[in-house]
C-alpha cells in the first residue's frame, strides 16, 4: 500500500513538471514484496497512464540485497515490466550479494553505485579500481550507472574521470518539495558550469 501511494503521489508530481516543460524521469524505490505479485507491472502501467506520462518517463529501484529472494517470480515480474518499456535500476550496488547471472538475467537500465564506494573514491585506489571496473562491466552490459551519496567535488570529479554517467548527492541537491524543483533547476542552470559542481 506504501508503494502504491509514493508511486501515485510521484507521477502526480512528474505530470507537474512535465507540464513545465521539465523532461525529467521520475525514479521510485519498490520492495520485493511489490516484484512477487503478478498484477504489479499491469497496476503501474495504469497508475502511469493515469498521470498522463509515458511508461518511459518511470524508473523502477530494486535494492540489491532484496534480489536474492524468489528469483523465478522476480524474472516474470520484471521481464514484464521492461516489456511495458518501465525503466528499472539496481540501488545500492555492492553493499548486496547478487551475483553476475542475475545481472545477466534481469533487463536492468540502471545500476547505481552505493555511496559506501563514493564517499572517500577520490583518495582511495582501492575505491577507484572497485568502481571504475562496476562502471565498466555496467556500460557493457548497457546498463547507464549512478554514483550515489557524493557530498564531495573531489568524489565527484573522480567519477566523472572514470566514466560515470550520473551523480547524486547532498554536493547537487538535498531533498525538496516537488514543487520548487523547476526553480531549483532554473537556478542550477543560471549558475553555469564554472560555478556549480561539475556533474558527472
Amino acid at each position: 500500500a506504501l508503494t502504491r501511494a509514493v508511486l501515485g503521489a510521484g507521477l502526480r508530481d512528474a505530470a507537474g513538471w512535465h507540464a513545465a516543460g521539465l523532461g525529467v524521469r521520475l525514479s521510485v524505490n519498490v520492495s520485493m514484496r511489490d516484484l512477487v505479485e503478478l498484477d504489479f507491472p499491469d497496476e503501474v502501467e495504469r497508475e502511469v497512464g493515469a498521470a498522463g506520462l509515458s511508461n518511459g518517463g518511470l524508473l523502477l529501484e530494486i535494492t540489491e540485497t532484496q534480489l536474492s529472494r524468489d528469483r523465478v517470480a522476480l524474472l516474470d515480474i520484471v521481464t514484464r515490466l521492461r516489456l511495458k518499456r518501465i525503466g528499472l535500476a539496481i540501488d545500492d550496488y555492492g553493499t548486496g550479494y547478487s551475483t553476475l547471472s542475475l545481472l545477466r538475467d534481469v533487463p536492468f537500465d540502471e545500476l547505481k553505485i552505493d555511496r559506501d564506494f563514493v564517499r572517500g573514491l577520490a583518495e582511495s585506489t582501492a575505491l577507484q579500481a572497485m568502481v571504475e571496473a562496476n562502471i565498466a562491466m555496467a556500460h557493457q552490459l548497457g546498463m547507464r550507472t549512478v554514483g550515489e551519496g557524493v557530498e564531495r567535488a573531489a568524489d565527484l570529479e573522480r567519477l566523472r574521470a572514470l566514466g560515470c554517467d550520473l551523480a547524486q548527492g547532498f554536493l547537487i541537491a538535498r531533498p525538496m518539495p516537488a514543487a520548487e524543483l523547476p526553480d531549483w533547476i532554473a537556478r542550477w542552470n543560471a549558475q553555469g558550469p564554472t560555478a556549480r559542481p561539475a556533474r558527472a
